[in-house]
């Protein structure tokens, strides 16, 4: 168990009904994907987070920059190098398109948004988690130089080398999703704003102190400023 995973647990003792963004990531996707679903997984990397998810259906499809991360892959069935502003795939292919934790590296959101919209079919839904720019643990990472970061990642919270990219937040609030998407021809379905204590829990002092920024950013007014945007946009 990582450092992250026991706070995390820890939290969920406190706050029984809390759930994780992968737990809620994993959800959303699940209630959109049956037999005949083609899905699209923007950024893929080697994970397999949702290989039991991604077991109902045959039609799998991951795009990535990394080849060798690729070839690592093995719960989708298709796979190519690239990137969301250059989608290798035929207009109105896919029913479904998902990207977990890639918004925050994406240089060109506009470009990127227009692809996938062009890509998924008519009623075809983009579900993404992302960091939200307003959370305190971005303005965190926002002030540590991105030459740092695959370290520092590596050593707090025990990621692969080579996991850690370049951080953008272009596309990474609210409001910015909404005025990136909307145009485009996408509607709101969710948005939703999840808290975890986590990510600076770094010894029980720190993890107390993590709880009570969490029950403040728990209040109505505050909650648009917790770490992690779940999003289900449809395009019209």
């Amino acid at each position: 168990m990582t450092r992250q995973e026991y706070y995390q647990q820890a939290y969920r003792r406190r706050k029984p009904s809390w759930q994780d963004c992968w737990e809620i990531y994993r959800g959303v996707i699940n209630g959109y994907i049956n037999e005949d679903t083609r899905v699209l997984d923007i950024g893929c990397g080697h994970g397999d987070v949702l290989r039991d998810i991604y077991a109902r259906t045959p039609h799998t499809y991951g795009v990535d920059p990394d080849a060798d991360a690729l070839k690592l892959n093995t719960i989708i069935q298709h796979t190519a190098v690239g990137t969301a502003e250059a989608l290798p795939f035929e207009d109105n292919f896919f029913d479904l398109a998902v990207s977990a934790f890639v918004l925050e590296h994406i240089d060109d959101p506009l470009s990127s948004f227009r692809e996938i919209h062009r890509v998924l079919k008519p009623g075809g839904k983009v579900i993404f988690l992302t960091p939200n720019t307003w959370n305190y643990t971005v303005w965190i990472i926002r002030a540590i130089p991105n030459r740092f970061h695959d370290f520092l990642t590596r050593r707090l919270y025990r990621r692969q080398e080579h996991d850690t990219f370049p951080v953008r937040y272009r596309v990474n609030s609210a409001r910015r999703v909404d005025r990136t998407l909307l145009p485009l021809g996408f509607r709101k379905v969710q948005l939703i704003f999840n808290g975890d204590p986590s990510y600076i829990s770094f010894n029980q002092p720190l993890f107390k102190f993590a709880c009570l920024l969490e029950a403040i950013l728990d209040r109505p007014a505050l909650q648009r400023a917790r770490v992690h945007l779940i999003g289900i946009y449809e395009k019209i």
